[in-house]
């Protein structure tokens, strides 16, 4: 039987194999190097692929907030670096989206701000690939719907992925563990569904039935993890 969860990881699939890196694929997205650019760009409408081509580094305040009901865009940081000031003299986001749909956000490193990715009321978004570590919430989601989260590593945050207010999402594959607080946190919602997803410290979150992920983390050893995701390493500034 396909399923909701199948349709989403399916897509995902073809997402990432979209991403695959070839010049001719860079070409094709709009290139932008900072959060300015970026915001500008993937708000006009004018490209369907915003792609980052350079690190930001100790950006004061929000970096990219989509808060107006943009839709129908990709963001992808082509690997690169969106690091915050780290001054939190008010809540700060990486990434913020508001009301928007039809938005992928995919291969971007994530750090120092309060919330790496914000997800509010908003629809149809994926989050792929990413990397989101050293921030007090690394993703959170926040009465949406149909959201896919897929494939990310966040690690080193206070609370890993916080959800609530939220119906019919998917977390997939994700690796969230070395949080302080909790890995993933689930306030309240309804169809809330993971499958393959690596955690400890959780929340009312539960897999096929059982509490907690469906693998839990290894103990880290000089920096490195070498359990179910395979060598992963613990990354500072």
């Amino acid at each position: 039987m396909i399923t909701r969860k199948t349709v989403r990881l399916g897509i995902a699939v073809l997402l990432a194999a979209s991403f695959i890196g070839t010049a001719q694929m860079v070409q094709a997205g709009e290139p932008c190097s900072s959060c300015a650019d970026c915001q500008a760009k993937l708000v006009s409408g004018l490209w369907p692929t915003v792609i980052l081509t350079a690190d930001i580094i100790d950006h004061a305040g929000d970096c990219i907030g989509l808060n107006f009901g943009e839709s129908d865009v990709i963001f992808d940081c082509n690997g690169h670096v969106i690091d915050s000031d780290g001054a939190d003299v008010n809540p700060e986001h990486g990434i913020s989206i508001r009301h928007g749909s039809g938005i992928t956000i995919t291969n971007c490193t994530i750090s120092d701000f309060d919330t790496g990715i914000l997800l509010v009321e908003a629809s149809d978004i994926v989050a792929s690939s990413n990397q989101v570590f050293s921030n007090h919430i690394g993703i959170e989601l926040t009465n949406v719907e149909s959201v896919l989260i897929s494939d990310n590593t966040v690690s080193g945050n206070s609370t890993g992925i916080k959800i609530s207010s939220s119906i019919s999402n998917d977390l997939i594959s994700n690796f969230v563990c070395g949080n302080s607080l909790w890995d993933i946190y689930y306030a309240n919602g309804m169809d809330n569904v993971g499958d393959g997803n690596t955690c400890d410290a959780t929340y009312f979150w539960n897999e096929g039935g059982t509490p907690g992920c469906t693998f839990t983390c290894s103990v880290f050893v000089d920096g490195f993890e070498t359990g179910n995701c395979g060598a992963w390493t613990l990354m500072s500034e």
